[in-house]
């Protein structure tokens, strides 16, 4: 019998944005120290949560780890935001850095770098090879693309002990929050036909990220597609096109055992800004 697999999925860290997840304080490149806000300290501690049930689960299933890094790992710098802690590279490579020493120290059997959105990671989502690459270089156990020799994937395809797994970045969603689960139910049936039309077997768990926010088809159709939360709060971006919407922040947890999987998905759910009242105003 083949041991069970605990699989720590998430994407969208955007290490480096000042509404992200961050370390309590990151130096400066010129010798000054970047302190994380409120809302950053409660992303960080939600991270170590999260990163600490990703292994309670890895001991009671007495299961290998792997973790998975889908795509959007550190911000950069989009369209001129000043919503960054620095955009030296460095600096955001730090928070990355103090981010990832945590699922590390987990000591994982596999990891998984998947290259997200080129306005956040350059061309060719540069970045995130350059991540991939120095995890590699420094002798982690990095699953390096079979194609190409790369550190990082674009779409990376899985079979464990027969199931399926398909994971790239960017994916589908409905904008609205009562569409949004119907677009993940299409988004699977359209994965399942065009594998059948191009006589592929079809994957049964494909995870996605991008849009920062939880979306799961469940038992719709053979393909399950579940697309993951984030690790950034709101943007100035996001409060314009979506002002009524919160990030939903957290990841998955995959357990594949016996040739079956199961899905938990690690929500917290941040508060909505404060409500003013005349009361206050007058105190």
């Amino acid at each position: 019998m083949s041991r069970a697999v605990v699989i720590a999925v998430v994407s969208d860290i955007h290490a480096g944005s000042a509404v992200a997840l961050a370390p309590p304080t990151v130096p400066l490149d010129d010798g000054g120290i970047y302190r994380a806000s409120k809302a950053q300290c409660w992303l960080w501690d939600n991270w170590q949560d999260y990163l600490r049930q990703v292994d309670a689960a890895r001991q009671r299933e007495d299961a290998e780890l792997y973790c998975v890094f889908n795509g959007d790992l550190v911000d950069g710098q989009v369209k001129g935001s000043t919503q960054i802690l620095s955009a030296n590279p460095n600096a955001q490579a730090q928070v990355w850095n103090e981010a990832v020493r945590i699922p590390l120290a987990l000591t994982p059997e596999r990891l998984v770098v998947v290259r997200g959105t080129e306005a956040h990671t350059g061309n060719s989502a540069a970045s995130e090879e350059r991540i991939a690459d120095g995890l590699r270089r420094d002798k982690r156990p990095i699953i390096v693309a079979s194609d190409t020799t790369m550190a990082s994937w674009w779409h990376w395809r899985a079979e464990i002990q027969g199931i399926r797994l398909d994971v790239t970045h960017h994916g589908r969603t409905g904008l609205r929050e009562h569409t949004r689960g119907g677009a993940a139910v299409l988004h699977a049936h359209d994965i399942l036909l065009s594998h059948v039309k191009a006589g592929h077997p079809f994957p049964h768990l494909c995870l996605r990220g991008h849009y920062h926010k939880f979306n799961d088809s469940h038992d719709a159709c053979p393909v399950r597609v579940l697309t993951t939360g984030a690790w950034q709060l709101a943007t100035s971006h996001v409060k314009r096109i979506a002002a009524d919407s919160l990030s939903d922040i957290g990841g998955a947890i995959v357990i594949i055992r016996n040739g079956e999987y199961e899905v938990r998905k690690v929500h917290y759910r941040p508060e909505r800004g404060p409500v003013w009242t005349p009361e206050q105003a007058a105190a």
